[in-house]
């Protein structure tokens, strides 16, 4: 027996169910997906002993569960990931790129891929996908920049995007390679691992044209948290590259239960098309409800450059008063975080309120993830928790400042502004240019800054990250000008603020600051301090 003293994780882990919280966040599984290889975890949990094949030389049962997988997404190879998808896209990297090598990455990837360049040393060249100027979230990568860039660098040797991204924005993978020609073209798909299950989400990146396609199993269909699987989809790479990566960067211990639970996760998805198109029913219908809501809208990029969009992904908007003030105030404690309605707001009431957890929460907005588990029980609880708060944010703020600040309704009774539902629960119309985004940061329609800014890069971040170099720890408003010497992030999703070696911008320090005064954990400060190199460093 172990004391219940000594193990704090498994004690709360255990209380969870009694909690009855109910979540929209990932995995996928929601803590109620059934099934043989979610149960009896001890009775699976082995090694590579005798009749059970093993991982990085798959002869047997993982073998045939590998074939299985590759006709299911139509690829030329398959491999189950242990390690997430993570591990996909450094084996991805490594298998296309020598050292040294240049490599085109979208500034919205996720930090795995810096971390490939940093491992790898190679040279990093950015492409700055659209910003919305209303809500502050990436949008398509325009396949036109990529020619730009290609051009302009043509000894590029590797791309990597993300598509879709945290929100559900895809990108035109097709448009994209088209331009990479020879270039191979590694896509994070790892919020599109459903995709291919339904006509209602966007074709995956494994159907468009990318050469290599990682997923995440656990984020969007009932699998357990780690799991994921990496596509090959063109001759570009050798499989036998590809697995000697893999060898480099997998665990040679990998856990069956969480091969199996991949195994079953996806051949549940495709064996089960009826439970399948009801989860479709429980969006379209769902989608379809919030349609009344005055002062939280579920998002859409109409009007906006967006190739297309998840619609299984939730992201509900809220319009904060206090994003109309200057920023600066802000920081300086005119305006206080408490008195602010905005994206963490939204999910700290969701959670404590109404039980209801979230997958990520932004300055304006909230995500929630949904999978095949998710009921149509689970949708109505969400969707009367949601009409609850849109009424409480008018008594909070009072109906003559709702009326001012936030959209009114058109005669249709829809708020002006937002994208409606046809009968099929499908948003209206077709996404078109933004007018409103600008990929640098500009000032923007409802935020006042953009979170995202093209910061000089200076050097490679695996220079700046060299341990020789002298650092210092600097206060960030002090850091204006200097190199940065570390990664500062959200997480979720993951996206840098900063990378080491790139120039620190007064924009980007207000917008790291906003976020700690409001609250948000943001990694790679040093007890609030920033890691800079030393002048005498660069």
């Amino acid at each position: 027996m172990v004391k219940n003293k000594r193990t704090p994780l498994l004690n709360e882990l255990n209380k969870l169910n009694d909690k009855k919280r109910i979540p929209f966040h990932m995995p996928g599984h929601k803590r109620k997906a059934g099934g043989e290889a979610l149960s009896i975890v001890r009775k699976r949990d082995i090694t590579e002993i005798r009749g059970y094949d093993d991982l990085h030389n798959p002869r047997g049962i993982i073998r045939q569960s590998m074939d299985l997988l590759k006709e299911i997404y139509g690829s030329r190879e398959s491999w189950y990931l242990v390690n997430g998808s993570t591990l996909g896209i450094l084996a991805s990297i490594a298998a296309v790129c020598q050292e040294g090598d240049k490599i085109l990455i979208a500034r919205n990837c996720h930090k795995s891929v810096y971390n490939a360049v940093r491992i790898l040393k190679l040279k990093a060249v950015y492409i700055y996908p659209e910003i919305s100027g209303k809500y502050d979230i990436f949008l398509s990568v325009d396949p036109l920049k990529v020619k730009n860039m290609v051009e302009e660098h043509p000894d590029i040797r590797a791309a990597v995007i993300t598509s879709p991204s945290y929100e559900g924005v895809v990108s035109d993978v097709k448009g994209i390679k088209k331009y990479l020609g020879e270039i191979p073209l590694i896509v994070d798909e790892a919020h599109g691992a459903h995709f291919i299950f339904s006509e209602y989400f966007p074709k995956s990146a494994v159907e468009c044209g990318a050469d290599l396609v990682v997923q995440s199993c656990h984020k969007t269909l009932p699998c357990l948290t780690q799991t994921a699987v990496l596509h090959l989809c063109s001759d570009a790479v050798p499989i036998s590259r590809i697995n000697d990566m893999l060898a480099v960067f997998e665990t040679s211990s990998p856990s069956y239960v969480l091969l199996s639970s991949a195994e079953y996760g996806i051949q549940f998805m495709n064996e089960n098309v009826d439970i399948v198109e009801k989860y479709v029913d429980n969006l379209k219908l769902f989608r379809r409800k919030t349609e009344s809501l005055v002062n939280i809208q579920l998002f859409y990029p109409q009007n906006m450059y967006c190739f297309d969009y998840d619609c299984g992904k939730l992201v509900f908007i809220i319009k904060d008063t206090t994003f109309k003030a200057n920023m600066e105030n802000a920081i300086s404690g005119k305006i206080r975080p408490e008195n602010n309605i905005n994206g963490r707001w939204l999910f700290d009431t969701l959670l404590n309120d109404y039980g209801i957890e979230m997958e990520m929460e932004a300055l304006s907005y909230v995500v929630g993830m949904t999978s095949v588990m998710d009921d149509s029980h689970d949708f109505q609880v969400l969707l009367e928790a949601l009409f609850k708060i849109d009424q409480q944010i008018d008594s909070l703020r009072g109906e003559d400042l709702a009326s001012s600040l936030f959209l009114h309704k058109s005669s249709d009774g829809m708020p002006d502004g937002i994208p409606g539902e046809n009968h099929d629960g499908m948003p209206d119309g077709i996404p078109g240019e933004n007018h409103g985004g600008i990929s640098d940061g500009i000032l923007d329609q409802i935020t006042g800054k953009s979170l995202y800014f093209s910061n000089e890069k200076l050097m490679e971040s695996w220079e700046a990250l060299d341990y020789k170099r002298k650092k210092d720890c600097v206060k960030l408003e002090d850091a204006v000008g200097s190199v940065s010497a570390s990664y500062v992030m959200i997480y979720p999703p993951g996206i840098p603020f900063l990378v080491p070696g790139e120039k620190i911008s007064k924009e980007t320090v207000e917008n790291i600051s906003y976020y700690l005064y409001n609250g948000y954990n943001v990694k790679g400060l040093k007890k609030g301090l920033l890691e800079v190199l030393c002048a005498d460093s660069l």
